[in-house]
C-alpha cells in the first residue's frame, strides 16, 4: 500500500486539530513534520508559534521560549510569539527577558490586554530585584573595606568574611563580588596566618568557582602552584575548603554538574517516553579545560606519596580522586591513575606506618586509600585493565617483600590490609602470596606491640567472609586468643575484635555458628566492658563498637547490648564525635543489627522444604528476633536518645552506605507511630530529607519511605516547618514509582494528601514536580486503598485554581470522579466521599466543570444517590454539587427542577436531625435559587395546589 504523504498545510491542520483535542505530543510532532515542508517564512513562523503554544500547555517551558525564539528571528515583532516567550520566560523565573518581551508586545499593541496582568506581576518582582541589587553593591564594597583592614579587630573582620561567604552562595552575590574585582581582592587573605579568615577567603573563591569564566579566572590570578601548597598544608579545616574550591573548579571548566543535570532529565523522559531509545551524548570537553583538569590531575597523583604533604593534604587529594575516579564523571582517571603508576602511588600510602614516620597520615588515611583502591578497581572496563592494577599491586609488594628491611616487609603487610578492606578480590589474591601469612603469623608471635598490632589488624581483614578464609582461620584463632590475653590494652581489643568477627561468620543464621556455644556471648560482654571502660578511652570504645558490630548479628548479644543501657549509651555518645569517622559505619550498623533493619532474603515455603528434603542446610530464625522483641529493642533504643546519634552520625558520614543503614533505622523506629514525635524533635526529619534526595537508590526510598510515615500521622505544619514543607513533596513522588511496593506508593499517597492539605504554595510545588499524574494514576487501580487515597489527595489538590483549569477541557477527569461517586459498593464510602468532595470544589470554581458533569449519562442517577445517601458527609457534598448546578444558569436549574432531583431537593430541606444542618440548609439555598429564577413558585403556593 503506498503510503500517503501530507504537505505542510495539511500537517499543519492536522496539528491544529490534535491541539484542540489536547493531544499536544501529537500535534507537536505535525507540527515539526511541517516545519521540514514548509520553506516559507510566514508559514514557518505559524509553526514555531503553535509548537510554542504545545510546549506551553506541556509546561516544557524551554522547549517553549526556544520555539517562539524561533519564529522572532524570522518576524522580530510577532504579537503573538512575543506574548508565548514572554509566558515562558516568567515560568522559568528569566524575569528580566519577560518583562523586555511584555514591553515589546505593549510597543507594538497597546490595547493588548492580555499583557497587562503579566506587567503587574513583574514589575514588583523586578523593583525588588533592583532594589536588592543596589542593596548587594554597598554590602560588597562594606564588607571588603572592613576584610581588607588590618587595623579593623579581628571578630569584625571574621564577621564581614563569613558574611562573604553567605553572599556568594548566591549567584547575584557572586556575580557583584566578581565584578568588584573579588578574586584580586580575597588573594592577599590567601596570605593570612590567622586560620578562620584564610578558610573563608577560600570557602567564597569556592562559591565563585562554580561559573566557568570566575573558575579560569581564580586559577589565572590565584595559580594552581599557590592553591596546591595551600592544600598541603597542616590544617584540617583549610585543606578541606581548598580541596571543595578544587572540586568546584573541576566542576566548572568540565561542565560535569549542569551535563549530569541534563543527563538525569533526559532519562527521566525516556523512561517516560519508551520511543526515545537514543543514548544522551558523551560529555565534551574543551582542549583547554581538559588541560586544566589533566593538571589538576597530576597534581593529586603527585601529592600522594610526597612527605612534603601534610596528612590532612594528603586525605583532601584521596577524597578529590575518590569523587572523580569514576567513569560517570567522564573524565577518565581510572585510566590515567593505571597509566601513570597511579596505583601504586596509591598503595605507597597504603602501606604506611605512622610509627615509622615515612609519609605523616591521620587514623583516616588508609581508609581513604581502602576506598579509593576500590572505586578504581570497581571502575575498571576490561580484564586488561583489572591486569594492570592486579600488576602494580603485586609489584609494590614484591618490591617491600624483596627488601631486605624489616619496616618495609611490614609496609606490605599493612597495605594487605588496606586491599583487604578495599577491593577484597585483590586482597585475597595478594594473600595467597608466599610468605605473607607467615610473615603475618610470625608478626602476631612478636614481643612488639607495633608488630602485634599490625598482624592482628591483617588477620581480622581476613577473615572477612566466611567462604574465603577457611584457610586461614584455623590458625588465628589460637594465635588471637594469645594475644586477647596482652597486657596492652590496644592488642588486647583489636584481638577481641578479630574474634567477634570470626564468631559472627555465621550471621542471623541461629543454627550455623563459627565458635562454641556461649564463645560468642563471652566476646560480647567483653566488648561491653571495653565501652563501659572508666577512662572512657575513645580508640578503645571505637574497637569494642566494630566487635559489636559483628556480633550483634546473634539475637541472644542484641538483648545482652539492649539491655544495658552504660553500653547503648556509650555507643550513641561515641557516634555523636564528628571528627571519628571510623566508628560511624560500626556504629551505625550496631543499630540497624539491634532493630533488624537490614535486608532479609524471603524464603519460599517450597524451597524450604526442599532444602530440608535433599539435607541442606536451612537457615533458622532465632526466637528473640521476633516482631515483638524487635519492637521492644526499638523503644528502649529511642529512649536511650538514639534518634540524636543517628542525626548526628547522618551529618558527619560522607558514606552513601552508611547513610542507606542510617535510613533503615530510622524506617524501623518511625515504622512505630509512638517514636515519630520524638524523631522529628531530634531533627530526623531534616536528616530524612537530605536521605532522600541523594544517595544510593534503596536509600533514598527507605528514607523517602520514613519520611511518608511521619508525614502521615503528625502536623506537617510542625513536622516540616516553612521550606521543609515544599522539600518533602519531592520524596513522596519519589515513592509513587510502579516498580516499588503497593504499601509505599499508598504512603506516599497518604503523605502527599496531608502535605496539600496545608496551602497552596505545596499544592503548587506537587503540581510543579509533575506529581499530579503520578497521583491520578493509583485512581485506575484494581486495589481499592490506593485507589481511596489518591482520590483523597485529588480532593485536596482541587483546591489549587491551576489545578482546576486541568479538569476542564476535552477529558475524562470530571467523568471519572462522577462514576466513582456513584459507586454502590459499601466498602467504598471514603472513596465516594473524597470523589464527591472533589466535585463539589470544582464546581464551585469552574461552571465549565458543571457543564462537564451534566454531559455524563448518569449524572442525575448518580447526584441522587448521592444526596439519598445515609452518611450525613456524602449527603451534604451531593446536595452542595446540585446546588452549585442551580446557581450555574437557568439552563442548568431549569433541567434539576424538571427531573426528579426537584422532590430529592425538597424531601432534603425537610430534614429535622440536627447534624443534617448543613445539607438542610444547602438544599433550601437550591430551591430558593430556582425559586428566584422563576422555575418554581414559592413553598407556600406549592402546598395549597396540592
Amino acid at each position: 500500500m503506498k503510503e500517503v504523504v501530507m504537505d505542510a498545510d495539511a500537517l499543519k491542520e492536522k496539528g491544529n486539530g490534535l491541539f484542540k483535542a489536547g493531544s499536544f505530543k501529537e500535534a507537536i510532532a505535525c507540527y515539526t513534520d511541517a516545519l521540514k515542508a514548509d520553506q516559507k517564512d510566514t508559514g514557518r513562523v505559524n509553526l514555531y508559534k503553535n509548537l510554542s503554544a504545545c510546549h506551553l500547555k506541556l509546561e516544557n517551558y524551554v522547549d517553549a521560549s526556544n520555539a517562539a525564539t524561533s519564529a522572532l528571528e524570522i518576524s522580530p515583532h510577532d504579537p503573538k510569539a512575543l506574548f508565548r516567550r514572554c509566558q515562558a520566560y516568567e515560568k522559568l523565573d528569566k524575569f528580566n527577558e519577560a518583562y523586555k518581551d511584555a514591553m515589546h508586545l505593549l510597543n507594538v499593541e497597546p490595547k493588548n490586554a492580555a499583557v497587562q496582568p503579566i506587567l503587574r506581576r513583574l514589575a514588583p518582582i523586578l523593583q525588588e530585584k533592583i532594589k536588592k541589587h543596589t542593596s548587594t553593591d554597598s554590602k560588597v564594597t562594606q564588607m571588603f573595606d572592613v576584610l581588607l583592614n588590618a587595623d579593623v579587630e579581628l571578630a569584625k573582620r571574621i564577621t564581614a568574611a563569613n558574611n562573604l561567604i553567605v553572599l556568594a552562595r548566591e549567584e547575584s552575590g557572586a556575580q557583584q563580588i566578581y565584578r568588584e574585582g573579588g578574586v584580586l581582592k580575597l588573594c592577599p587573605l590567601l596570605l593570612e596566618k590567622e586560620a578562620e579568615l584564610l578558610v573563608s577567603a577560600i570557602r567564597t573563591l569556592a562559591c565563585l568557582a562554580k561559573d566557568l569564566d570566575r573558575a579560569l579566572n581564580i586559577i589565572k590570578v590565584v595559580t594552581f602552584p599557590k592553591l596546591f601548597s595551600i592544600m598541603a598544608g597542616n590544617n584540617e579545616d583549610i585543606t578541606t575548603a581548598t580541596a571543595h574550591l578544587m572540586q568546584n573548579i573541576m566542576y566548572a571548566v568540565s561542565g560535569f554538574e549542569k551535563y549530569n543535570t541534563d543527563r538525569e532529565k533526559y532519562n527521566e523522559e525516556k523512561r517516560k517516553d519508551s520511543n526515545r531509545r537514543a543514548p544522551f551524548p558523551a560529555l565534551k570537553i574543551a582542549d583547554d579545560n581538559q588541560a586544566i583538569i589533566d593538571d589538576i590531575f597530576l597534581a593529586l597523583l603527585k601529592m600522594l606519596p610526597s612527605n612534603k604533604v601534610s596528612a590532612y593534604g594528603r586525605d583532601a587529594a584521596l577524597e578529590l580522586i575518590i569523587k572523580n575516579v569514576s567513569r560517570n564523571t567522564d573524565l577518565g582517571w581510572t585510566r590515567k591513575l593505571l597509566e601513570n603508576k597511579g596505583i601504586e602511588k596509591l598503595m605507597e600510602v597504603a602501606g604506611t606506618i605512622p610509627e615509622l614516620k615515612a609519609l605523616t597520615v591521620t587514623p583516616d588515611t588508609r581508609r581513604h586509600t581502602a576506598v579509593a583502591l576500590h572505586k578504581i578497581y570497581e571502575d575498571t572496563m576490561s580484564d586488561r585493565e583489572r591486569d594492570m592494577f592486579r600488576d602494580a599491586c603485586n609489584e609494590f609488594l614484591s618490591d617491600r617483600l624483596g627488601d631486605e628491611i624489616m619496616d618495609s616487609k611490614y609496609e606490605a603487610i599493612v597495605a594487605v590490609t588496606t586491599l583487604l578492606e578495599g577491593p577484597y578480590e585483590i586482597g585475597q589474591s595478594v594473600l595467597a602470596k608466599e610468605g605473607i601469612v607467615e610473615i603475618m603469623l610470625a608478626m602476631a608471635n612478636s614481643n612488639e606491640i607495633l608488630h602485634q598490632r599490625i598482624a592482628v589488624e591483617a588477620l581480622i581483614q581476613a577473615s572477612s567472609k566466611k567462604d574465603k578464609c577457611s584457610g586461614i582461620v584455623a590458625q588465628a584463632v589460637p594465635i588471637l586468643k594469645a594475644l586477647y590475653n596482652s597486657k596492652n590494652e590496644s592488642i588486647k581489643v583489636r584481638a577481641l575484635v578479630g574474634m567477634c568477627k570470626l564468631g559472627s561468620l555465621g550471621g542471623t543464621d541461629a543454627s550455623s555458628k563459627s565458635l562454641a556455644e556461649g564463645s560468642t556471648l563471652t566476646l560480647a560482654k567483653a566488648c561491653i566492658k571495653f565501652l563501659k571502660n572508666p577512662a572512657k578511652d575513645v580508640d578503645l570504645r571505637r574497637w569494642a563498637t566494630e566487635g559489636l558490630a559483628y556480633l550483634t548479628l546473634d539475637a541472644d548479644i542484641k538483648e545482652e547490648v539492649v539491655n544495658d543501657t552504660t553500653a547503648v549509651e556509650s555507643i550513641i555518645d561515641l557516634s555523636k564525635i564528628h571528627n571519628n569517622k571510623q566508628v560511624q559505619y560500626p556504629a551505625t550498623q550496631i543499630f540497624v543489627n539491634l532493630t533488624n533493619s537490614y535486608d532479609k532474603k524471603d524464603i519460599m515455603p517450597e524451597m524450604l522444604e526442599l532444602a530440608k528434603f535433599a539435607k541442606h542446610h536451612v537457615p533458622e530464625e532465632h526466637e528473640k528476633d521476633k516482631e515483638e522483641f524487635i519492637k521492644e529493642r526499638i523503644k528502649k533504643l529511642v529512649s536511650a536518645g538514639v534518634s540524636s546519634s543517628l542525626v548526628a552520625l547522618a551529618s558527619g558520614t560522607e558514606s552513601d552506605n552508611t547513610k542507606e543503614l542510617i535510613a533503615r533505622v530510622f524506617l524501623a523506629i518511625v515504622t512505630e507511630q509512638e517514636h515519630r514525635g520524638v524523631c522529628v524533635q531530634q531533627g530526623a526529619a531534616k536528616v530524612l530529607l537530605s536521605l532522600a534526595l541523594k544517595g544510593t537508590d534503596m536509600g533514598r526510598v527507605l528514607a523517602s519511605q520514613a519520611l511518608a510515615k511521619i508525614a502521615i500521622t503528625l502536623d506537617p505544619k510542625i513536622a516540616f516547618p516553612g521550606q521543609r514543607s515544599l522539600e518533602v513533596v519531592r520524596p513522596m513522588i519519589y515513592l509513587l514509582h510502579p516498580d516499588l511496593t503497593g504499601l509505599q506508593n499508598f504512603e506516599a499517597l497518604m503523605a502527599l494528601t496531608n502535605l496539600s492539605s496545608m496551602n497552596d504554595s505545596v499544592r503548587n510545588r506537587i503540581v510543579q514536580e509533575k506529581g499530579l499524574s503520578k497521583i491520578e494514576n493509583y485512581m485506575f487501580e484494581d486495589h481499592e486503598m490506593l485507589r481511596k487515597a489518591s482520590t483523597q489527595c485529588i480532593c485536596n489538590m482541587v483546591l489549587n485554581k491551576d489545578v482546576q483549569k486541568l479538569f476542564c477541557g476535552e477529558n475524562d477527569r470530571v467523568k471519572m470522579l462522577l462514576l466513582m461517586c456513584g459507586s454502590d459498593d459499601e466498602d467504598d464510602e471514603d472513596l465516594i466521599i473524597a470523589a464527591s468532595g472533589a466535585l463539589a470544589i470544582l464546581s464551585a470554581a469552574e461552571e465549565e466543570i458543571v457543564h462537564r458533569i451534566m454531559k455524563v449519562k448518569s449524572w442525575l442517577e448518580v447526584l441522587a444517590l448521592l444526596c439519598a445517601n445515609e452518611r450525613i458527609g456524602i449527603q451534604y457534598r451531593g446536595v452542595y454539587i446540585v446546588r452549585n448546578i442551580m446557581l450555574t444558569s437557568k439552563e442548568c436549574a431549569q433541567k434539576l427542577v424538571e427531573s426528579s432531583m426537584l422532590e430529592v431537593l425538597m424531601a432534603v430541606s425537610k430534614l429535622d436531625r440536627p447534624d443534617q444542618k448543613q445539607a438542610r440548609d444547602t438544599a433550601t439555598e437550591a430551591l430558593k435559587c430556582a425559586q428566584d429564577m422563576g422555575l418554581i413558585a414559592p413553598a407556600e403556593s406549592v402546598e395549597k395546589e396540592k
